[in-house]
């Protein structure tokens, strides 16, 4: 078989899977159940949302000093 068409079959049953996730999380009244399935199904359907990143901190510009600046000598 064609690797075109193993890709093809492959995102095919992706998509069958998210949807079922997506139906399971309609049918469950918890919550957190809810999300979870919810999240799986954005995994597998390629939905995954990017964490967000915190650009207030930048690792590469540490001062390892050892002098802690905020409090008064």
């Amino acid at each position: 078989m064609a690797d075109s068409e193993n890709d093809r079959k492959s995102e095919i049953e992706r998509l069958r899977l998210a949807s079922e996730l997506r139906q399971l999380a309609k049918e469950t009244s918890d919550p957190d159940l809810r999300e979870h399935w919810l999240r799986m199904a954005r995994q597998w359907s390629g939905e995954v949302e990017e964490p967000a990143q915190d650009h207030a901190v930048d690792d590469t510009e540490v001062d390892d000093t050892g002098v802690d600046k905020d409090l008064d000598e």
